[in-house]
């Protein structure tokens, strides 16, 4: 069943369990990050503390595999003894395809599970995991977590070259099998991604392409489905604007990031990542303003839309002193998160105006904007 309650967006507290996982992905992007390790126990208390004195009360295991840790029935347990109220786990669902182990999940007082699956026969996800089997464990773990009573089950898909043919067809298939919730995620353009570019990575500018996300995307308008999204961009949701994410996503990002976009913005040095991979990337359009920020001292806020006779808020952000990345990623979601739509190709001011606030695009949708037609045509 699909989470729906009105908690669904309250702040989670994510925890690292472990980082080694018993599949290789083709579009893994933390294959880096796999050095075959699992937290200590003492580490995880803390960590686990430390969301609870924050007032958090959902908590969400990750990895890696984090049904690989030694411990994580013991983790679930201790969760649940320091008072969250709704623990999750992200897990590719293999683990559960063993009824002890789901049993004494339960037990231990897990909530919600979601199964990352990118295929819906056994020759697509295992080419994607590069695991043999894994589908047939992934497939009874996910049936056992469904006829669990309670728990919430979704599914996490990463949209690849490969599956992207058949999403429609892949989502139709885990709907038959009951589930309700589906998280369609972009692939992130680092490690085994980008390694692996040549087969995985999407082209949404093509409209072959664009066309088959949006067939899948039509299944969003069941009233007993809940599909969201994560990093695909707003304008290649254009009639799907009710999926585009929240753009505090880019808050969520610069956190994760903190450390080596606050080095880039004050010191200048271009982030590793930096480089081809760039136009994949979610995040492309605020490192570009982190390098405008540095060269000219000051942003302005982005204008439009002047087919609404909009102009802009006038507001700017400045340098002064010690750049703070947090602060202007809270002006950037506010000030310069723009995207624009079809009709902005059709407008005569379309070289003067940025188009539509991404948070503007998912109240209102690009059907608001007026195009304004040249003297000309």
């Amino acid at each position: 069943m699909a989470d729906t309650g009105a908690d669904v967006s309250e702040k989670r507290h994510w925890v690292r369990l472990t980082r080694c996982c018993n599949q290789r992905c083709l579009f893994c992007h933390d294959r880096g990050a796999q050095d075959g390790g699992a937290a200590a126990w003492d580490a995880l208390r803390r960590d686990l503390d430390r969301g609870r004195r924050q007032g958090l009360r959902r908590v969400v295991l990750s990895g890696g595999e984090p049904t690989l840790h030694p411990r994580y029935l013991a983790v679930v347990r201790l969760a649940k003894r320091l008072g969250y109220t709704h623990i999750q786990t992200i897990t590719n669902g293999r683990r559960f395809c063993y009824p002890d182990f789901l049993r004494a999940a339960l037990a231990a007082g897990l909530n919600e599970v979601t199964f990352s699956l990118h295929g819906h026969t056994a020759a697509l996800h295992d080419r994607l995991t590069r695991v043999p089997g894994s589908f047939v464990q992934a497939l009874a773990g996910l049936r056992a977590a469904l006829a669990a009573p309670g728990l919430i089950v979704s599914v996490d898909v990463v949209i690849n070259r490969l599956n992207l043919p058949v999403l429609r067809r892949l989502l139709e298939f885990y709907i038959a099998v009951g589930v309700r919730e589906f998280d369609l995620l972009a692939l992130v353009p680092f490690g085994d991604a980008w390694r692996n570019r040549g087969e995985l990575f999407c082209d949404f500018s093509d409209p072959r392409q664009l066309a088959q996300l949006h067939r899948a995307l039509r299944l969003s308008r069941r009233p007993d489905l809940h599909i969201f999204t994560n990093r695909l961009r707003a304008d290649h949701l254009e009639g799907f604007e009710s999926l585009v994410q929240s753009p505090e996503k880019i808050l969520d990002e610069v956190r994760g990031r903190r450390w080596l976009l606050a080095r880039y913005l004050g010191s200048g040095r271009v982030p590793g990542c930096a480089g081809a991979a760039c136009p994949q990337c979610f995040m492309r359009d605020f490192c570009r303003d982190v390098a405008l920020l540095r060269r000219r001292g000051r942003l302005a806020a982005k204008v439009g839309p002047l087919c609404l006779g909009r102009r802009g808020s006038g507001a700017a952000f400045r340098v002064a002193g010690k750049p703070d990345v947090g602060r202007f990623a809270e002006f950037f979601v506010r000030a310069r998160f723009f995207a624009k739509g079809s009709a902005c190709a059709r407008c005569a001011w379309a070289a003067r105006c940025d188009g539509l606030s991404v948070s503007e695009v998912r109240r209102s949708g690009f059907s608001a904007l007026r195009p304004v037609r040249s003297r000309h045509g």
